[in-house]
């Protein structure tokens, strides 16, 4: 899904995107950390969701900013951290 109407990829993945740079889009908006992980992943918020248990709307609100990362349950981290290939610390 394109975040803009104008972006040059097709997954709409700003995070791997050439463009992207230093926690920014290329229309320099922040890049939240947890989009930013997937994004290197390579994976959809589906398959994100299928991997960790999390609910796709719950990774939806976390990756737009409606529901604030630094207060998610440890099991949902340690989920999302697991099928990253990541730490937790890495996006909150």
């Amino acid at each position: 899904m394109k975040r803009y109407p104008d972006c040059i990829r097709n997954d709409g993945l700003c995070g791997a995107c050439s463009i992207s740079s230093h926690g920014k889009d290329c229309h320099n908006n922040n890049i939240n950390k947890l989009l930013y992980q997937r994004s290197l992943s390579g994976i959809t918020q589906q398959e994100l969701a299928d991997k960790s248990g999390v609910n796709i709307r719950q990774i939806q609100r976390y990756e737009n900013d409606t529901s604030d990362i630094g207060n998610m349950t440890l099991r949902n981290a340690l989920s999302l951290a697991k099928s990253l290939d990541c730490e937790v610390n890495d996006f909150v």
